[in-house]
């Protein structure tokens, strides 16, 4: 079976999760802060990390970038926050909302081990092709981008493979962001896809409708590159003084 590490700053959830995926034959090492997994993962790789996002000293996001810059093992989240279009930037592969049940868990440490480090897909939805280009010249090659030019397109792409993050704009010919998004939303298939929306349309950005559509992130287009490259660059430096 696999090899899993274990980072949570609240040792009840360890002792459950590491009971049950113990209990599934896999090999399981706990931490309880992200600087001591890092000191773990000097001496030993595992398959999969599955992580807290909310931790002091330092964060489920960071540690994940760290991991995907200099050791290249998939990391997940079980955590409270919602902020999923985040984690995958930072390069995790699956999240489970807590409280987490044992069959979500199970079911998504499977889903996980299953496909592998595989890059994230990440949409970009916009009819702009000077925006689709930005965009994909910042995102790869750190993830495979695909881009649609309207709603009804990128319903077409998220079918017919599987898309990690939708970055959607508002204002768009055939089908528009919010058309786009409910038509996600009803969709059994596309619902749970983390979105990101960008507009330089402040009312459409503060527009209550995003709330119900439980979207991601909504970001003004002016201010969206600087946005994204705070949360795809990781400071790492920054980290336990290592370059």
């Amino acid at each position: 079976m696999a090899k899993l590490l274990l980072l949570d700053d609240d040792p009840d959830t360890l002792t459950w999760m590491s009971a049950l995926l113990e209990g599934l034959g896999h090999e399981v090492r706990t931490v309880l802060s992200g600087k001591r997994a890092l000191t773990v993962l000097e001496k030993w790789t595992p398959d999969l990390i599955i992580s807290d996002l909310l931790m002091p000293e330092m964060d489920g996001l960071t540690f994940a970038r760290w991991v995907r810059r200099y050791r290249h093992v998939p990391v997940m989240f079980v955590s409270i926050a919602r902020r999923q279009a985040e984690a995958v930037l930072a390069g995790a592969v699956g999240y489970v909302q807590k409280p987490a049940t044992v069959q979500e868990l199970r079911e998504a440490v499977d889903r996980v081990l299953g496909r592998g480090a595989r890059q994230n897909t990440i949409l970009v939805v916009d009819d702009d092709i000077d925006i689709r280009v930005l965009y994909r010249s910042m995102l790869e090659p750190r993830f495979n981008v695909v881009d649609a030019e309207h709603g009804r397109e990128a319903l077409t792409v998220m079918r017919s493979q599987r898309v990690d993050l939708a970055i959607v704009d508002v204002h768009m010919p055939i089908m528009n962001g919010v058309e786009l998004i409910r038509a996600m939303r009803a969709d059994s298939a596309l619902e749970g896809i983390p979105v990101i929306v960008e507009t330089t349309d402040r009312d459409a950005l503060n527009a209550p409708v995003w709330r119900d559509l439980h979207v991601s992130q909504r970001v003004d287009k002016m201010d969206f590159v600087a946005w994204l490259d705070r949360h795809v660059e990781a400071h790492t430096r920054a980290i336990d003084g290592r370059e």
